[in-house]
This record gives structure tokens, C-alpha cells and sequence, in this order.
């Protein structure tokens, strides 16, 4: 008999987008689905579309609770998910039609923990291949650090076999990082992984992403999973070290960049001030002190490095680099 596979999907107010996403879950080639849709709140038509889909297909299971963010709606899904695999898509995002066969077919073969895969980036209706690796590779513990790269830390883009994620949940206190937290969970349970060089999601990317804006609370958003995933992955394990260090540089750069430099009522020399502040943080020194054991993009290991020598105007330069550049 197939394998089962739990598809859950956290909607709040994507009534723009729900109706597509859920007709390329329901319309896959794989027809073993269990299709769990969490209507977190929505204030649009999101509930009346997901209810309106339940009654087309009985693999869909609805729940509707109040608003409390991805992370409590992803958990209400894993408390009663009954799969043999485990697959999060966010409800703006949609499947190509033999997604999940592909990756069923893929585990069959490979027999592994983990298994992941790439996507497009559509913005404006635009499709464009993105590719984190140039091929399909096994990841096996010990063997390399391919399993922890902060390029692949995302819920979506994987399929989790419930051997490995049974009994770990989302941090609901968490208000950013929260996908990090629980994937380096997950991956300590993790044997082996592999990754298919191939295009099985369509990503969405909206204009108004927050991510991607000023954020006055940016710094206070990420002192929680700082310290508490520093407090589990700081150990003697190389691969966890590097793991730590690279997720705290990303960290470090969102901080000064969406929370500083995005700020555009500050002056230049004021926003050199305030990167300077946060730079003199316990756990910012401890990253540069670190940074060796980083595995992140050159481009972005540079502007560390920069910080750490006091180069701080570099940290200004790559983010209006970089905002050109999405024009």
C-alpha cells in the first residue's frame, strides 16, 4: 500500500492565493494525501474557500482556530497528522503535478530521513529556477555539513519522514527563527538526507514581504532563539558549531540591515553608530571570534569579517547593493 503523506497548510488571510495552492495539492499524481489546512484567524474569505474544498475532497481536513501565528498553526497540524511523511507548504506557494510522487519515489530508492528539493522563485508571475547545489548528493552524518545550511532551513522545500520529526513541534514564543529552531532539532534525529536537483514547488514572493523592510523590534525578535538555540547547539560537534555560527551571522546581518540601515529616518553616520552598538553584544563578539566555523555565502562572509575589523560602512554598501539589485 502507499505510503501516507501529511501535507499541512498554515492560511491566514490568502484568500488571493489559497484556491491555487490547494487545487495543485489535491490535483498531484500521488493520490495518498492528507491534506490539513489551518485557517489561523483569517479575517478575509480564506475560511469560506478552504470549507468550500473540504466538500470537494475528503483527504482535506480543516482546522480553524484564532490568529496565533505559523508556527502554532504548523503544530496544530502536527498533533494530528497521521503520515508516514510529513510535507509543510505555505498556502501562497504551489506544487508542480508530480511533486510528491517524484519524492516518494525518490525515498523508496534512497530509504532516508530526509529529502530535499529546489523551487522556482515566481515574482510578478515570473518563474525562475533557483538551484542551491549543481546536483543530487546523499548527506550522511560526519560525511559534511550540507544537512545545516541556512540556505535550506525553511519548513517547505523538504519531505520529512515521521520517524524524525515525531514529538518536536514549533516554538511558538518564537517570532522569528522559528524555522531554524526546529529544523536543528530535527536534523540532531536525522541519519541521512538527500538533496534532488530539481525545480518540485513554485515560491511565491510578495512585494510587501516583511523581511525585506524596516523592523524598529528586529533585535528583540531575535534575542530568544539566539540564546536558546546557542544553548543546545553549542557542544563539541563541529558540524552544530558551524551550524550556530552561521545561523547567528544571518542574524547579525538581518539585525543591522532591516532593523538599521532600512531605517531611512537616520543619518548614514547615525547608522554607523548603531551597528557599531550592536557589534559590542556578548554573543556578536563571540561570532567574530567565530568566524572560521561560519558556512555561509562569501558575499555575505565578507560583511562580517568587515564588522569585525570595524568596517561597518560595509554593512550599508551590500544592503543598498542588494536593494538595487530586487529592483
Amino acid at each position: 500500500m502507499e505510503k501516507l503523506v501529511s501535507i499541512i497548510i498554515p492560511a491566514y488571510n490568502t484568500e488571493k492565493y489559497i484556491g491555487n495552492c490547494i487545487e495543485s495539492v489535491i490535483k498531484q499524481t500521488y493520490h495518498n494525501l492528507e491534506v490539513i489546512i489551518v485557517n489561523d484567524g483569517s479575517e478575509d474569505n480564506t475560511l469560506e474557500i478552504i470549507t468550500k474544498a473540504r466538500l470537494r475532497d475528503n483527504r482535506i481536513v480543516v482546522i480553524n482556530q484564532e490568529n496565533n501565528g505559523p508556527s502554532a498553526a504548523r503544530n496544530a497540524g502536527l498533533k494530528i497528522c497521521r503520515g508516514d511523511y510529513v510535507f509543510f507548504l505555505d498556502s501562497d506557494d504551489w506544487l508542480i503535478p508530480n511533486c510528491i510522487e517524484k519524492l516518494i519515489s525518490i525515498e523508496k530508492k534512497k530509504k532516508v530521513d530526509i529529502i530535499f528539493f529546489d523551487y522556482y522563485k515566481n515574482f510578478a508571475g515570473k518563474d525562475i529556477e533557483h538551484f542551491t547545489y549543481k546536483k543530487d548528493f546523499y548527506y550522511r552524518v560526519g560525511k559534511n555539513s550540507a544537512l545545516w545550511d541556512m540556505r535550506t532551513i525553511t519548513p517547505w522545500g523538504k519531505l520529512y519522514s515521521r520517524k524524525c520529526i515525531e514529538g518536536i513541534y514549533f516554538d511558538e514564543q518564537m517570532k522569528t527563527a522559528e524555522d531554524v529552531d526546529f529544523n536543528f532539532r530535527v536534523y540532531k534525529q536525522v541519519k541521512s538526507a538527500f538533496y534532488v536537483h530539481e525545480c518540485l514547488l513554485h515560491y511565491r514572493i510578495l512585494e510587501q514581504s516583511a523581511i525585506h523592510g524596516y523592523d524598529s523590534n528586529v533585535e528583540g525578535k531575535f534575542a530568544y532563539p539566539i540564546k536558546k538555540i546557542y544553548s543546545y547547539m553549542k557542544t563539541d560537534s563541529l558540524e552544530s558549531l558551524s551550524a550556530y555560527y552561521s545561523f547567528a551571522a544571518i542574524a547579525y546581518i538581518v539585525i543591522c540591515q532591516n532593523g538599521v540601515v532600512r531605517n531611512n529616518d537616520i543619518s548614514y553616520t547615525e547608522k554607523l553608530k548603531q551597528i557599531r552598538s550592536i557589534s559590542t553584544e556578548e554573543w556578536v563578539i563571540d561570532l567574530f571570534h567565530n568566524i572560521k566555523k561560519i558556512n555561509i555565502p562569501f558575499s555575505r562572509k565578507l560583511i562580517i569579517f568587515s564588522s569585525k575589523i570595524g568596517l561597518y560602512s560595509m554593512m550599508v554598501i551590500a544592503a543598498t547593493i542588494r536593494k538595487k539589485l530586487k529592483k
